[in-house]
């Protein structure tokens, strides 16, 4: 890799959305990098680039880290080639990236007031300069009433100027704030569950690959775990499908209450919910797993319509220890194989490896 190759911003963690100063920061970067490169300032572009600068995508940030080490610009073949293939196929990327490009523009016009603002003081200095050297050349009240008017009509020039400066900026610092509010919701909205509120299935195998490489970088384990709502299918044919909906959010809500922090619960598919506890060992995570299922078996939902309560939630379980080295996929199976033993062994029962 030569002196030209990049270096990407390191990916975000998933519980921590960018920050307005973040994405501001991107975005400038952004522009930045365009005109190094010689990028045509289109959406798709702006799009590759801010996946880019905000490490999104490795696999991304590695193929333009080798194209622009054999060259100085990206085409417009690059970048739609880019685009097609990392991006074009997430539902997300056109509006966060065209909420991202719309900051990006309005802090263009920031700095672009800031310039203008930097010129008219400049301007007004030499103003200045021009009416003190003019008025020892006085000799009649006529001459010095006159430099006076114009000193007076500048310095009402330049405070309209201001205002006019300082308008725009409060505009444009409104508008950025209501455009980084829609990002944050659009990127919240890509990784949550929409019944359950908790992590979705995309948040959960990016953070367990996290998860994962962290391990083996830094020789420790971790644990994961696979839970199983049992007969939730029976629920739905009983009492409807947003009367289980209901339930399995309060159902979701318990499993987040039972968690350490820094643990994540999301819905993996269905009525089967999974579980990263990064600093966990086996025996503490067990315990965690027991925690929960008492809850769950305590919960109690009241139906809105016929007020029938539902009561005494049952899950299987099925836990594994990520050793270093192990890839995501092995740990998860290893997990699902607990799981399976776990529903055979009958309802309501945690199974891991070496303890149960």
């Amino acid at each position: 890799m030569n002196a030209n190759a990049l270096q990407a911003a390191p990916a975000p963690k998933y519980t921590a959305q960018r920050s307005f100063r973040e994405v501001c920061q991107a975005a400038i970067r952004v522009f930045n990098l365009m005109d190094k490169y010689h990028t045509a300032p289109f959406p798709n572009a702006y799009a590759v680039w801010f996946a880019y600068t905000t490490g999104s995508n490795e696999a991304l940030i590695a193929d333009i880290n080798g194209l622009v080490a054999l060259k100085d610009q990206l085409s417009p073949y690059d970048i739609d080639s880019l685009f097609q293939e990392y991006l074009a196929g997430d539902e997300s990327t056109f509006v966060t990236h065209n909420i991202s490009e719309a900051i990006g523009n309005e802090i263009s016009s920031v700095l672009e007031i800031i310039e203008k603002g930097l010129k008219q003081n400049d301007a007004f200095t030499s103003t200045l300069d021009s009416f003190a050297e003019k008025v020892p050349e006085v000799n009649s009240e006529e001459g010095l009433a006159a430099v006076v008017s114009s000193l007076l009509e500048e310095n009402r020039r330049m405070a309209a100027t201001t205002r006019e400066l300082t308008d725009g900026l409060a505009r444009s610092q409104n508008l950025i704030g209501v455009l980084n509010h829609q990002l944050e919701e659009v990127q919240a909205l890509a990784t949550r569950d929409p019944v359950t509120s908790v992590a979705n299935r995309r948040a959960f195998d990016k953070t367990l690959a996290d998860t994962a490489t962290r391990a083996e970088k830094m020789n420790t384990g971790f644990c994961v775990a696979l839970a199983d709502v049992t007969n939730f299918s029976g629920l739905i044919e009983i009492y409807g499908q947003d009367a289980a909906d209901a339930l399995l959010e309060k159902v979701a809500a318990q499993m987040v209450a039972g968690l350490n922090e820094g643990d994540l619960v999301a819905r993996y598919s269905g009525e089967m919910f999974a579980f990263i506890l990064p600093e966990a060992e086996l025996m503490p995570a067990y315990n965690t797993m027991v925690k929960i299922k008492h809850a769950l078996a305590g919960l109690e939902y009241t139906l809105s319509d016929t007020g029938e309560i539902i009561s005494g939630v049952m899950a299987s379980f099925g836990l594994a220890r990520g050793e270093p080295g192990m890839t995501p996929e092995e740990v998860i199976a290893l997990a699902d194989s607990c799981l399976q033993e776990a529903r055979n062994s009958g309802r309501s029962t945690i199974k891991a490896r070496g303890l149960a």
